[in-house]
């Protein structure tokens, strides 16, 4: 079976439109047509039907979608795995990584890791802390990096890496020596506050906030490095982990405001695996000396 025409199949059944898919292939419209005219005869179905101006998958072409997929899959895994043998790799590692994780303690950690274990191939899937237990429990991943604890029975949720709650908010221009001194309740009465983007804190830190002052205005941004970009552009402020504003704070790009008027929280990174191979046993005690 030639994997030309399952590609060709593949993005044509999740198109529906020929003309899109080679667009989307760079390949001409017919050729596009013949590819899928071969793959129909050498399965023995139509895999398409036309519907008005449009195509539209066939019976036959819904039942073996997936399986396209799958066989491109492992095509192109082992392709993967081949690429990395001959540079040198021998085992490999596949990491679930949160967005947060993965765009501040991850690539310091991964640069000693390489270094230190070069014959380990890493691949990183960048996934939302809700769903890393899930690809650890089905194999998708091999050992994950989370933010939230995974409630996935079949996992383990290891946590560690303390990391304080900091309140940071734009850069007024001054100095400490020059600036004029402002109080978190100045802040909840004149800027906005940026909540939520971070699991695990906001609610009990909200309740808080608002017993305290009155009529603070809020905006939901689920994305720590947009609220990140925002309060660079004067947006407003927000509560968030330090290691996710380090480099921010050290460029100047935003200030962290010390307040003892509100307690606030630390939030830890899980460690998240179903059995510990060698490659995840390497990682896992690395991480936890690095992340201590």
């Amino acid at each position: 079976m030639n994997i030309n025409w399952l590609r060709t199949f593949v993005a044509a059944g999740t198109y529906e439109n020929f003309r899109e898919t080679s667009e989307k292939l760079y390949l001409a419209q017919p050729t596009v047509t013949v590819h899928i005219q071969q793959l129909e005869k050498q399965i023995g179905s139509k895999l398409f039907m036309k519907s008005g101006r449009r195509v539209v998958l066939s019976e036959a072409g819904r039942q073996f979608l997936p399986h396209a997929r799958e066989i491109l899959e492992q095509y192109e895994q082992s392709l993967r795995h081949m690429n990395g043998f001959k540079q040198g790799y021998h085992r490999k590692l596949t990491l679930a990584v949160s967005p947060l994780i993965a765009a501040t303690v991850l690539p310091y950690v991964l640069q000693q890791f390489m270094k230190d274990h070069p014959s380990i191939e890493v691949v990183v899937k960048v996934s939302e802390s809700n769903e890393i237990g899930e690809l650890i429990s089905k194999n998708k991943a091999d050992f994950g990096l989370s933010r939230m604890k995974s409630i996935h029975p079949d996992v383990t949720s290891e946590k560690t890496g303390p990391d304080p709650i900091v309140l940071v908010v734009p850069h007024d221009g001054g100095d400490a020596e020059t600036s004029l001194p402002l109080s978190l309740g100045d802040y909840c009465a004149h800027a906005t506050l940026l909540t939520h983007s971070h699991p695990g804190y906001w609610d009990d830190l909200l309740i808080e906030l608002r017993n305290r002052y009155e009529g603070i205005r809020t905006m939901v941004v689920s994305q720590v490095h947009i609220t990140k970009r925002f309060i660079e552009e004067g947006l407003g402020f927000s509560f968030l982990p330090r290691s996710s504003v380090q480099r921010e704070l050290l460029e100047g790009r935003m200030l962290q405001f010390d307040t003892n008027e509100v307690r606030l929280p630390f939030v830890h990174t899980y460690l998240v695996y179903h059995h510990l191979s060698e490659e995840t046993e390497i990682f896992k005690k690395f991480i936890e000396k690095h992340m201590h």
